[in-house]
C-alpha cells in the first residue's frame, strides 16, 4: 500500500453537491496550509491571482464569506474536481462509503432473453463508485478495499464457466470514489495474463506515473498499491474482447476505469461523453482534522493520452438511447464470437 503524499484518489463526483452548503470553514492554520498545498501543488494553480486571494480571504467578514472564498479558490484551482472535506462531513460520509463498497461490483439485472439468447455468452460487469470511510484507520481502509475487489473478481469467475466470448463492463453510474479496488477488481478484464504493460498513468508536471494490473496486485511507479493472493484470477480467454459503457454519469475515477481499457487489444466504448473530472485528487490531512482532496495531476491511458476532460466513446449513442445493445451487436460481431 502507498501512503501519505504517494496515495492517489478519485473523489466521486456526488461528494461535490453538499460542500458548498455548510458554514463551516478550516481553522486559520488549515486555510494556511490549503492556500500553501494549493498554490505550490494544484493542477491548475496559474488560474489564481495568489496575492489577491490571499488578501480576500485574510479581509473575508464572516464564516459564510470565508468559505466561498476558499471554495472558489479550490474550485478553479482544481478545474473543479478539488475540495476542502470538514471532519464533521467525513462523519456523515461514513454510511455512504460503507453503502458504496458493498454495491461497487453489485450483479446486474438479467433479462430472460439475456440468459437464454445470443447474449448469454457475454460476460456483464457493472463496476460502481467505490468511496473510503475516511473516519477508519488506514489498515481498515486498505482491508476494505481489498475485499471489495476480491469480491467484483469473483462475479467475474462466476460468470466465466469457458463459453463467454465478451464482456461488457458497465462504468454508466460510476461517480468515482478510490480507483484501487476498480482497478485490482477489474484486472482480469484489463489485458493479457502477464500484465507487463501499464494500462494508464498519472500525467505529473514533470513525469508519467504507470500503474498495471499483475500477479494479483495493482502497481503504481512499480509499487504495489493494493493486492491480495486471492486476486489473481485469469480468464480462461484472456483476449476477449470488451465493450465499455459509460456516460455523463462517469466521473473521476469512473473516468479511471474507462481510460483503463482504451488501447486494450479488442476493446471499444459506447454511451455518451463523461463527466469531465479525468483527473486525480490527493487527499491531504489538515491541522483542524479536515481534509484537502488536492488535484494534481491529469488520468491518461496506457499510451499516456489525456487531457483531464470529458471522454468521448468510440460509438455516441444517442441520449434516451441504451448504449447496451449496440455494445453487445459489437461483441457478438467479433471473431471470437464467431466461433463454434
Amino acid at each position: 500500500m502507498i501512503a501519505g503524499r504517494g496515495w492517489l484518489l478519485m473523489v466521486a463526483l456526488a461528494t461535490a453537491s453538499g460542500a458548498a452548503h455548510t458554514q463551516e470553514v478550516p481553522s486559520a492554520e488549515a486555510q494556511a496550509r490549503i492556500l500553501d498545498l494549493l498554490q505550490q501543488q494544484s493542477l491548475y494553480r496559474d488560474r489564481v491571482d495568489w496575492s489577491k486571494a490571499r488578501a480576500e480571504l485574510a479581509a473575508a467578514r464572516d464564516p459564510a464569506q470565508t468559505r466561498r472564498l476558499l471554495d472558489d479558490v479550490i474550485q478553479r484551482s482544481s478545474g473543479g474536481h478539488g475540495r476542502w472535506i470538514s471532519a464533521n462531513q467525513q462523519r456523515t460520509q461514513s454510511q455512504r462509503a460503507q453503502a458504496t463498497q458493498t454495491v461497487m461490483g453489485a450483479a446486474p439485472l438479467q433479462t430472460d432473453d439475456a440468459r437464454t439468447g445470443p447474449t448469454a455468452r457475454l460476460g456483464w460487469i457493472k463496476v460502481g463508485a467505490y468511496m473510503d470511510d475516511q473516519t477508519q484507520p488506514q489498515e481498515v481502509q486498505y482491508q476494505a478495499r481489498k475485499q471489495a475487489a476480491i469480491a467484483l473478481q469473483a462475479r467475474i469467475q462466476a460468470q466465466d464457466d469457458g463459453n463467454r466470448c465478451g464482456w461488457v463492463v458497465d462504468l454508466r453510474g460510476n461517480t468515482g470514489g478510490n480507483m484501487w479496488p476498480m482497478m485490482l477488481g477489474m484486472g482480469p478484464l484489463l489485458g493479457d495474463a502477464k500484465g507487463a504493460d501499464p494500462v494508464g498513468m498519472f500525467l505529473l508536471a514533470d513525469k508519467r506515473q504507470p500503474w498495471a494490473y499483475r500477479e494479483g496486485a495493482v502497481w503504481l511507479d512499480g509499487k504495489a498499491v493494493v493486492g491480495s493472493r486471492n486476486a489473481q484470477y485469469t480468464l480462461r480467454h484472456p483476449g476477449a474482447p470488451v465493450a465499455v459503457l459509460f456516460g455523463p454519469r462517469t466521473a473521476s475515477s469512473g473516468e479511471a476505469s474507462v481510460l483503463a481499457f482504451r488501447g486494450r487489444a479488442a476493446s471499444r466504448s459506447f454511451g455518451q461523453p463523461s463527466a469531465g473530472y479525468s483527473t486525480a485528487n490527493t487527499p491531504q490531512r489538515l491541522p483542524d482534522g479536515s481534509l484537502l482532496l488536492l488535484t494534481g495531476s491529469v488520468i491518461a491511458d496506457r499510451n499516456g493520452v489525456g487531457d483531464g476532460n470529458r471522454l468521448q466513446p468510440d460509438v455516441i449513442v444517442a441520449e434516451g438511447q441504451d448504449a447496451t445493445t449496440a455494445a453487445q451487436a459489437w461483441l457478438l460481431a467479433q471473431p471470437a464470437c464467431k466461433l463454434p
